[in-house]
């Protein structure tokens, strides 16, 4: 699973969107907002699955996900 697809399948759990696709997009934006001078295909890499999972699992349906944070963790 890539990295914004994590975010998103996160925020999509905690219904901040009706759609996963809406979710990647505000991914995306939010990436380009915050990190404008990264490249987003770059940082965007696969992440081993069970990781993934693990993560899905513990963040459940957050009532507030910190976009910005989320990837800046997914940075390291």
């Amino acid at each position: 699973m890539k990295k914004s697809t994590l975010i998103a399948t996160c925020l999509f759990n905690s219904n901040f969107f009706r759609e996963l696709e809406e979710a990647e997009s505000a991914v995306f934006k939010e990436f380009k907002r915050h990190y404008p001078d990264l490249n987003f295909n770059r940082w965007n890499k696969e992440l081993h699955d069970d990781y993934a999972k693990d993560i899905i699992k513990n963040v459940g349906r957050a009532s507030s996900i910190n976009v910005k944070n989320f990837i800046k963790d997914l940075s390291k």
